[in-house]
């Protein structure tokens, strides 16, 4: 859950500093997902970093008129992060094997905007596959459905030029 947290932060970084420039969508299995965890670690970067994403964000039209100090700016900072960032709950296998097809749609549609979606996180993958799909009887169901919704969420990532991360 925390290294998907930092890649959703990270992905709306400048190119400089090891960002993608995009957005991510988080689908959230387990109900892990924290904004207050987001807005941690936005204002725990370093203040070159935070200069120049507050840019990017266009908090500020450039990085002299950056204050890393400045509760104003940070806060606007974290909202914009926060707003490039999808959040969707699964709430059983099916609805998770939905939502993967969603965030095709939503990444399709964001190719063309200023933060272009260039991260899906699923947290956690196998958690309702593991709840719903219990003992030997049902392993090569379960098996067969995982593999193909594996296949789905590569194929955002393959169609979208997004990192797909489980």
């Amino acid at each position: 859950s925390q290294v998907t947290h930092q890649l959703a932060v990270n992905v709306q970084l400048p190119a400089e500093h090891g960002g993608l420039e995009g957005s991510a969508i988080f689908v959230d299995s387990e109900d892990t997902f924290r904004p207050e965890r987001i807005e941690q670690m936005v204002k725990g970067l370093d203040d070159e970093v935070l200069a120049d994403t507050l840019v990017l964000h266009g908090i500020v039209e450039e990085t002299d008129d950056a204050d890393p100090t400045d509760e104003d700016q940070l806060d606007a900072l974290v909202s914009s992060v926060l707003e490039k960032i999808h959040v969707a709950k699964a709430f059983n296998s099916n609805h998770q094997i939905l939502l993967a097809e969603k965030a095709q749609e939503i990444a399709s549609e964001s190719q063309d905007e200023e933060f272009p979606v260039r991260l899906l996180a699923v947290d956690s993958l196998t958690a309702h596959f593991r709840a719903e799909y219990v003992g030997r009887g049902e392993l090569a169901d379960r098996q067969q459905k995982l593999n193909k919704h594996l296949h789905d969420l590569m194929r955002v990532g393959d169609l979208n030029n997004t990192a797909v991360v489980v």
